[in-house]
């Protein structure tokens, strides 16, 4: 067979360059540490990895916001054992405040301490997160979620959400609960009332009404589930001119009877349906305060009941009547505010628990995808540095014997 010296010239230079061309790729591979530079090079290999790659990266956020939310209920408990402590500490002042033997000096005393423990616990239900989120506020984290409201009374200015955080490909957990829920949705001892001020009376600076008492049960009773509003009527309805109010059903606006156009006396007691209130301040005509019945009440109005009562008792047989009834309902209504704060500590404790074990689980599937990506896409150092010395052995056993067929010439034996 006749073989052209330029057939021989193309071929060697062809060999050469495949070898070449292997003992490049190769060389690339150990520079990289990676088995292939271009999907085109292994395009199953290639799909897989980005697979894992995207899971990883799933997982990895889901991690952050593990410990995200960790974080976040592990300062909300904290918190919540801060209220237990002080509500624990607001029992033994109320059964101290039943002991016969106090005069009205030492339940003062005892009011007083009260009213800073109740502070105390105002400044906790408002606590923020790192992010500066107030943690009880709901969804709306950036407003303060408990005011007071003058009066001892306290109102709420966040919501009900209930903010849930992925942790899983189909997981959520709720990383925070709304204040409402624990602190103002507490079953109450007896049916009761909460006091609101209308946010569009125009007084100034504004008149305040103080949380009240129930002095007749049974009277209050009977007129539950009715609301009823306090609104502050024209001076020249009376004579001589004066301020003056009228007390009305909230349902059909109809008068309460026997409070119609009365004369207003700032910290004056005003009764009805067998419940006394008291409102401080200047009332501008039109100026209205509501009155709601509810089979609920907040541990803030709990514990501003019962300082109002220390601070207001007398040593009459009704003063002391009164003084044991707000005992054993101040009493009642703590142990239900522990019980609800107990009850969502657990949730906590539970979600802390899913949160670990959830942790615990995507540490375990990402080291076993990452030895997966790693068999897929990382290069094996021996074998290649190995295969590329077989390479370059080639590639000079190629350009040596090319050399030599090179000079295997006729011209050469001319």
């Amino acid at each position: 067979m006749r073989i052209s010296t330029i057939q021989t010239f193309n071929t060697g230079v062809n060999n050469m360059q495949r070898v070449s061309g292997l003992a490049k790729e190769t060389q690339n591979q150990i520079s990289t540490g990676r088995k292939f530079l271009s999907p085109s090079d292994d395009p199953v290999a290639a799909t897989r990895i980005l697979q894992l790659n995207q899971e990883l990266a799933s997982r990895g956020q889901y991690q952050k916001n593990i410990t995200a939310v960790t974080n976040r209920l592990a300062l909300e408990e904290s918190v919540l054992t801060g209220i237990s402590d002080v509500m624990q500490r607001i029992r033994e002042l109320t059964v101290q405040a039943g002991d016969g033997s106090l005069n009205v000096d030492d339940r003062r005393a005892l009011g007083q301490e009260v009213q800073t423990r109740t502070q105390q616990v105002l400044g906790l239900m408002n606590t923020q997160d790192a992010n500066g989120e107030y943690i009880f506020a709901g969804y709306k984290g950036s407003t303060q979620p408990f005011v007071d409201g003058g009066g001892g009374s306290f109102k709420f200015e966040g919501d009900e959400g209930d903010r849930l955080v992925q942790i899983g490909a189909t997981s959520f957990v709720s990383s925070r609960d709304s204040g409402k829920a624990i602190f103002e949705e507490v079953a109450a001892f007896n049916l009761t009332f909460v006091t609101t001020t209308n946010p569009r009376n125009t007084s100034l600076p504004p008149a305040v009404i103080n949380v009240g008492e129930v002095h007749d049960q049974a009277a209050f009773d009977a007129f539950h589930p009715e609301d009823a509003y306090i609104e502050f009527e024209p001076v020249d309805d009376v004579v001589p001119p004066r301020v003056n109010y009228t007390v009305r059903r909230k349902s059909d606006d109809r008068v309460v009877e026997g409070l119609h156009n009365k004369l207003y006396t700032s910290g004056g007691k005003i009764s009805f349906q067998g419940i006394s209130v008291r409102i401080s301040g200047n009332p501008d005509v039109g100026d209205n305060f509501l009155v709601e019945s509810t089979s609920k009440q907040s541990l803030l109005t709990t514990m501003g009941r019962f300082s109002e009562g220390m601070t207001s008792t007398d040593v009459s047989p009704e003063g002391r009547a009164r003084l044991t009834n707000l005992v054993e309902q101040t009493l009642q209504n703590l142990d239900n505010a522990q019980t609800s704060v107990l009850e969502v500590r657990s949730k906590i404790g539970s979600r802390m628990n899913t949160l670990e074990s959830t942790q615990s689980t995507h540490e375990d599937v990402a080291l076993l995808s990452k030895e997966v990506l790693s068999q897929l896409q990382d290069v094996d150092f021996a074998e290649a540095v190995s295969r590329l010395s077989m390479e370059t052995f080639i590639l000079q056993a190629a350009q040596q014997s090319f050399a030599k067929i090179a000079n295997l010439s006729l011209f050469n034996s001319l």
